[in-house]
């Protein structure tokens, strides 16, 4: 995350959001345990970047740790983009 990015943790739905300027992660709860982890381009649902399965049954407090790491993450293209958040395609 760039410095001055700051994290915001808020409920919507049925789900938790955790953002900052440029991508929101989205926790849904499975409804036989585990969760659902869905990383946006901020304010643009269908430019989802990433989708994380948690199969076990965690505690929530778990789930949002897993999630700001999932915010933070840097993506890398082979082609030599650095720090651009989406690969090109």
């Amino acid at each position: 995350m760039k410095r001055g990015d700051k994290m915001k943790i808020r409920r919507k739905n049925d789900n938790i959001v955790i953002s900052n300027n440029n991508y929101e992660v989205y926790i849904q709860k499975k409804i036989f345990g585990g969760y659902y982890l869905k990383k946006f381009v901020k304010n643009s649902p269908f430019e989802m970047i990433e989708m994380r399965e948690i199969r076990v049954d965690i505690s929530e407090d778990d789930a949002i740790e897993i999630a700001k790491e999932l915010l933070e993450k840097v993506y890398k293209s082979k082609k030599g983009f650095n720090d651009i958040g989406i690969l090109p395609t």
